[in-house]
């Protein structure tokens, strides 16, 4: 059974939403990070690949797509009765393009093991970045 008075739901502030990215591009930053460092220890000859050669490369390429995330999530939670669903929808796309460029562009020292090792650190990024943002606007409009 439902009530006709469930609690509404508080929308986030621009201040908590400014927190909420910050957290989600620390969280995934470390985590492609320490990923990388990881691989780049197993298969020394991928830091070769243009992609993989740069630590603060990757924190850049993963902290400018963790607020671009949060600003399309406050963006929904704006104007959508469930913006989590389409967010993740366009999460999902986002993420399988991402890889094109890691597997198509001519870039010197590419091979197929430095190229997937890049995706799944997309792969990396884009699981924590959405599991910090959804899981973080979910408590921001439960507490009201």
């Amino acid at each position: 059974m439902t009530t006709l008075n469930a609690a509404p739901r508080s929308k986030p502030a621009a201040g908590q939403w400014l927190i909420l990215g910050a957290l989600a591009a620390a969280v995934a930053t470390a985590a492609v990070l320490i990923v990388m460092a990881i691989a780049i220890a197993i298969w020394p000859d991928i830091a070769l690949f243009k992609p993989l050669d740069s630590y603060a490369r990757a924190a850049l390429f993963t902290i400018i797509p963790a607020f671009a995330a949060t600003g399309l999530l406050a963006w929904l939670a704006a104007r959508r009765a469930d913006p989590v669903r389409t967010f993740v929808r366009i999460a999902a796309v986002v993420l399988l393009l991402s890889f094109i460029p890691d597997y198509l562009l001519p870039v010197p020292d590419k091979t197929f093991l430095a190229s997937s090792v890049a995706a799944f650190l997309h792969v990396v990024a884009a699981a924590a970045i959405v599991a910090v943002l959804v899981g973080g606007y979910r408590r921001l409009i439960n507490r009201g």
